[in-house]
């Protein structure tokens, strides 16, 4: 083997251990810190530095000189700690893990072909340095980068990348298993045979144009014989297939305690900057969960531990007030049932001020009653935050609609709810795996979808008597008991407003996700199918109706509705079409809802809506909108782009991220005729895009009356 190649298969090795020993290093010094007897600490800080001289030496053998200066130095400070049978302290160990840091970081820079650079490694060492010499605090470190204003926490992008270890007892499964399916090669062959003599008995017999009773019944003997072989090595080569798949599966799993990595430091770390004294719990480290799943929710967990740490723990005096111990905890627990993981993140904190978001989401008279579980869900939506204040961890209200839009993405569902005794506890609900989904096949308005059977309660049919109104909102009241109504072919826009529809009983399916249920009426339910489950894509990745397509028996591709949606709108302000449809009362005007800076295009808009029989509502920015949209209903938004405070593309994207509003239309009505600038209101979820200079009211109009048919 070349000396190039050896070279490069070593750094390859040593990269991988780079990545690993990092978080090692990590976690055992957050242990140290942790340890409460003195013994303990030292027995870790042993092992700590048996670590730290064994990667020294991996990093002189490939010659990467920041890793090994680096592990030199926290040799030099743990050697001395050891001499002297001392316990590191606070101080210390906040430098070594700064080391740790800039080892996690040179190994991301290896992975990509890149070496940490020398000036980020020798001001790590100057802090190693100055933190030998006894008597010396890491204060007397040489001058360098001003910190930064605010604490930050170190947070990898992700510990799950593209590789993966596989033990050799799995890769001896998969290669047993391959061996059986290659077996199969002889058994197909010897069939293949067998029908080519039963082939060339008839054709003999035909071409003699007569055959006795004794030649047909070898024949249908022989037929018999192949049909009942066929059978039973098709049944042994399903049971094969299945079994290969089963260890396929298992390969791409990764316990549950992969996506943990880091936690401890998260909670270490920001608990320190904010006064509070915090541990972390993990149970059900050990369940093997796909790693697809494991990648996805790696920050999740961040943003809800980093939420429990900012928003959840109070400050010791207040723990001790309270009569709770001073340290707060949080417990990331990870249960299997059926084919679902739940991950819970639970913290023993202050809970959720149920008013606070009363007030933050606007409620008020008949809302504000309001089931308390309903409430707490919308913590969920984008703006909505209970911390007083922004700063660089909390308070900007995104945290937790990244969380839900990432679970979603995951075909999962996030719930959360108040802790008795004090406390919030979020709960993820997720597959198992993404690659194949149990799905329930549907057909509406003459299109295939699928909804994944995790979240069916069941199939009922639904006649017109048991549809009625609560609330100015249609609801179907059924033995179990009274549901929203969701019909599923007008809110996908697959059945125009106001067309007729079977006067017959139709299927529904109860849907339930995250404690909310809805009756979801469709054309026709076609069974129970295990497919394969693709995903959108980027250009599609904003169509939170769906949530990925299914391969189909035929070839076809069906979607797949996302059934968390589906609960969420259907309490929301929607009323659709259904057979004898006055039960529901007089139609109501259409309401407009029409944002511009300008005072005169707002007046124009709302003439031209008004002289068409629209209700018009009047804003003056996207904020003011939005405001207007928490307090009214309307039925289409028609916006400008060029706003202060918040323009029309930031509106229409607010729009879009709020679950209540995702499926309302929404008129761009701009100066900007540029191409891009078109695009750019497309791709933020505008239904249309309509340009000044080219306004036509008939025009304008018909577009309002197409758009409108979506809602």
């Amino acid at each position: 083997m070349k000396t190039e190649e050896l070279d490069r298969q070593l750094l390859e090795i040593f990269t991988q251990e780079v990545q690993e020993r990092a978080f090692d290093i990590e976690r055992m010094l957050i242990g140290i810190e942790e340890a409460d007897d003195a013994e303990e600490k030292r027995r870790l800080q042993d092992q700590l530095l048996r670590m730290a001289h064994s990667l020294k030496g991996a990093a002189g053998l490939v010659q990467v000189r920041g890793i090994e200066s680096i592990c030199h130095w926290m040799e030099e400070v743990l050697t001395h700690a050891s001499k002297e049978r001392l316990a590191l302290g606070r101080t210390k160990l906040d430098v070594l893990l700064r080391a740790a840091d800039a080892i996690t970081e040179a190994g991301r820079l290896l992975a990509g072909g890149e070496m940490l650079s020398a000036a980020k490694a020798e001001s790590v060492v100057l802090e190693l340095k100055a933190a030998v010499v006894p008597g010396v605090d890491h204060g007397s470190v040489p001058p360098g980068p001003p910190p930064p204003s605010e604490h930050q926490v170190p947070v990898r992008s992700t510990d799950l990348d593209g590789s993966m270890r596989v033990s050799a007892d799995r890769l001896d499964a998969l290669l047993h298993r391959s061996g059986e399916l290659l077996a199969f090669n002889a058994v197909v062959r010897r069939h293949a045979e067998q029908a080519s003599h039963i082939r060339e008995q008839a054709r003999r017999l035909r071409t003699l144009g007569s055959y006795s009773e004794t030649e047909a019944a070898g024949i249908e003997s022989g037929l018999r014989e192949l049909a009942a072989s066929l059978r039973n090595d098709g049944r042994l080569m399903h049971s094969a297939v299945s079994a290969l798949d089963h260890e396929v599966r298992r390969v791409r799993t990764q316990p549950f305690a992969a996506a943990c990595k880091g936690l401890e430091r998260i909670v270490r770390d920001m608990a320190a900057h904010s006064g509070k004294s915090a541990t972390l719990e993990i149970r059900g480290g050990e369940i093997e969960i796909d790693r697809s799943i494991l990648a996805g929710l790696q920050d999740s967990l961040r943003h809800l531990v980093r939420n429990a740490v900012a928003h959840g723990i109070q400050s010791p005096e207040e723990r001790r007030l309270a009569g709770k111990l001073e340290k707060g905890r949080i417990v990331v627990s990870a249960s299997v049932s059926g084919d679902r993981v739940q991950v819970v993140v639970q913290d023993d904190g202050r809970g959720l001020d149920t008013e606070s978001l009363r007030k933050l989401v606007g409620q008020t008279g008949s809302i504000a009653s309001q089931d308390e579980g309903e409430l707490l869900q919308r913590v969920f939506e984008p703006g909505i935050s209970t911390s007083a204040s922004v700063n660089r961890l909390s308070g900007r209200g995104i945290g937790l609609d990244i969380v839900r839009r990432a679970v979603e993405d995951m075909r999962g569902t996030s719930n959360v709810a108040q802790v008795p005794g004090g406390g919030a506890a979020f709960t993820l609900t997720l597959p198992l795996t993404l690659a194949t989904v149990r799905a329930l096949e549907i057909h509406v308005g003459g299109h295939v979808l699928t909804i994944d059977t995790s979240s069916v309660e069941r199939v009922i049919r639904v006649a017109a008597e048991d549809i009625g109104l609560e609330q100015e909102r249609p609801v179907v009241t059924t033995e179990a008991g009274t549901f929203p109504l969701v019909d599923l072919a007008y809110w996908l826009g697959l059945r125009p407003a106001g067309e007729r529809v079977s006067q017959d009983a139709r299927p529904a399916v109860i849907v339930g996700t995250g404690g909310r249920q809805a009756a979801v009426l469709v054309d026709e339910v076609a069974g129970e199918r295990e497919l394969l489950a693709r995903s959108l894509g980027p250009r599609l990745a904003k169509i939170r109706r769906y949530c990925g397509g299914m391969v189909l028996q035929d070839g076809r591709i069906a979607l797949l509705l996302n059934a968390s949606l589906l609960t969420t709108v259907a309490p929301a302000t929607y009323t659709a079409p259904f057979p004898d449809a006055g039960q529901f009362g007089k139609s109501k005007r259409r309401k407009v809802l029409v944002v511009d800076d300008s005072k005169y295009i707002r007046t124009l808009v709302r003439l031209i809506l008004e002289a068409a029989g629209y209700g018009v509502a009047m804003a003056s920015d996207g904020q003011e909108a939005l405001q207007h949209l928490r307090h009214h209903e309307v039925d289409i938004v028609v916006a400008d782009v060029d706003m202060p405070a918040m323009d029309g593309f930031e509106l229409t994207q607010a729009i879009r991220r709020c679950d209540r509003l995702a499926g309302l239309p929404i008129i761009l009505v701009t100066g900007r005729d540029a191409a891009e600038d078109k695009l750019r209101g497309l791709e933020a979820g505008a239904n249309a895009y309509v340009t000044k200079n080219q306004f036509d009211a008939h025009q304008f109009l018909e577009t309002v009356s197409q758009v409108g048919r979506l809602r």
